[in-house]
Order: structure tokens, then sequence, then C-alpha cells
């Protein structure tokens, strides 16, 4: 404990690169306590997303050592995540799940206010943005159902 002044864990994440093999599906063998199907999530990393972190690990060991730490230690990824790009924002149903609005293209009333239409998540906690777009969303609604267009 003498020396913990001059020790630093180093946690890194970084945004992982799209994959088309990356996806959330519904298990058809297991359901939860209310019967309904549990979700899968798979995720195969990128190259370049290992790449990424151990350049980054790197850096901040220098970064450290400079800084008088006499060791650091490189922490394993956590499994916290922001889960992105499992309903594609887009133009048209062809390749996309919703509007700009979050708004599903096959069924008018349903709505994706998360991350899930988000294909980046930029360079930052995507939360702020999932707030502001989720804002923009809510007023749209309340816009069309004034109209009565929903």
């Amino acid at each position: 404990m003498d020396n913990y002044t001059h020790l630093a864990g180093m946690w890194l994440v970084g945004e992982d690169m799209p994959r088309e093999t990356n996806r959330a599906t519904l298990n058809a063998n297991v359901k939860d306590k209310w019967g309904h199907a549990v979700p899968n999530v798979h995720f195969d990393g990128h190259d370049n997303d290992v790449a990424m972190r151990e350049h980054a690990f790197r850096q901040g060991q220098r970064f450290y050592a400079a800084a008088g730490a006499t060791k650091s230690f490189r922490k394993p990824p956590c499994p916290s995540t922001h889960n992105l790009g499992t309903c594609r924002m887009g133009a048209s149903a062809k390749d996309s799940v919703c509007n700009a609005f979050g708004q599903t293209h096959d069924i008018g009333n349903l709505f994706i206010s998360d991350g899930s239409p988000f294909t980046t998540g930029g360079a930052e906690n995507p939360t702020p943005t999932i707030v502001t777009v989720a804002t923009r969303q809510a007023e749209y609604i309340a816009s069309q159902m004034t109209a009565c267009t929903i």
C-alpha cells in the first residue's frame, strides 16, 4: 500500500467496428419468467478493435510512466457496453428498420427510443444523444397525434 499513489489501472473502451455477424436474436428454446424468448447477443471482435485497444494501452502506459507511476495494470474489457445498431435508422425499409424519428417502417405506431437505431456510437457515451433523439421523437409523436396521422 505504500506505493498505492504510484499505481494505475487502465480500462479502455473504444468503438467496435460494425460486423455483419454481430446481432441480437431471440432464443427459440429459452424463455423468461413471463414466457417470452430471451435474447441472444452475438459479438465478434474485429482486428481493428484489438489494435486500437493495444495502441491505447501502450500510450496510456507511457503517460502513466511519465507521471511517475511505477506500475500500471491493463484491465480487461468489462461487460459494460452501449449496445447500438440492432435496429438501423434510415430512409427505407429496404435497408433499415426505422426512420429518422425512430418510427418503424413496418408498424406505424411503433417507435424505437434507445440506441438501437444508431449505427455508430461516435466518440463518447451515447446516452446524451439517445436522450436528445428521444426528446425530438416525443415532440414528433405529439405533433403527429395532434394532426391525427399516427
